[in-house]
């Protein structure tokens, strides 16, 4: 009896840990970075509530942008290109929470801006929805 109860105690605990992890996954809430981590400094970063970010031969200018964590900010996007390009930005890359997605403008230097809500500390992704597969990026909202 006794080898019985022990041997379930590890399924029983791989259960509870896969149940807590899928409810956190559940709850749609931004991956952080690590502990002391920070974004990579090839990212467009806010000034002034402003992120500047544009596109050019099927890739936007940065990899990545940065944001203030509970500051609403504009993206002020440029499409240098004559082909159609937007931004959007979701709760990550399963693309089933979308915050925000601008109106498709095409160039060349074509500009739009694109308002975003305050968001909470944690990472976020963006892409151009017309060409996904080139254009994405990760969008990291930071402690101010």
């Amino acid at each position: 009896m006794r080898s019985f109860i022990l041997r379930r105690v590890p399924v029983a605990l791989s259960l509870v840990a896969a149940l807590a992890l899928g409810a956190c996954q559940a709850g749609a809430s931004p991956s952080l970075l690590a502990s002391g981590a920070q974004p990579p400094p090839e990212c467009a970063r806010v000034e002034n509530g402003v992120i500047n970010l544009s596109a050019e031969n099927l890739e936007f200018s940065a990899p990545c942008m940065v944001a203030n964590a509970g500051e609403a900010f504009t993206i002020h996007f440029e499409n240098l290109e004559a082909v159609p390009h937007d931004v959007a930005v979701f709760q990550d890359s399963s693309k089933a929470n979308e915050i925000m997605r601008g109106e498709a403008i095409t160039g060349p230097e074509a500009t739009a801006d694109y308002e975003v809500e305050a968001l909470t500390v944690g990472q976020y992704y963006f892409e151009c929805t017309i060409h996904p597969q080139d254009m994405n990026g990760t969008l990291y909202v930071v402690e101010a």
